[in-house]
């Protein structure tokens, strides 16, 4: 599903989320991104890859959202950046919003797949 601040697929009973370039996330376009991903689960929990390679600036509002009703639904969660600034930031916003998911970040994608692995239903 490509939408206008996310692309999403699922691909091997893992859910990925991928984010458009130079995006900054607001508590706006946070709940559109958690709303649109719900509907397209249908309902149904997955491990989630999600590329933050795109994003730019955040705010916390939306990191607060994502905290919260962004789990929703999500059995684990990979992040992946290619910056590393990325991921500090990503770091950071695991450790501060104590997130309710087993969440971990990581610069190679074949080490974020594995860890979801046992994630799978």
């Amino acid at each position: 599903m490509e939408g206008e601040y996310v692309n999403m697929w699922i691909e091997d009973g893992i859910l990925f989320v991928e984010y458009g370039d130079n995006l900054g996330l607001n508590q706006d376009i946070a709940s559109e991104v958690i709303k649109n991903r719900l509907v397209f689960q249908q309902n149904k929990e997955y491990p989630v890859f999600c590329d933050t390679s795109g994003v730019n600036d955040t705010n916390l509002q939306a990191l607060e959202k994502f905290a919260t009703e962004g789990v929703l639904l999500v059995s684990a969660i990979a992040f992946y950046t290619k910056k590393p600034l990325d991921y500090y930031l990503t770091e950071y916003f695991i450790k501060t919003y104590k997130i309710k998911i087993s969440a971990k970040i990581f610069k190679h994608k074949f080490e974020a797949l594995q860890f979801l692995k046992p994630y799978i239903q």
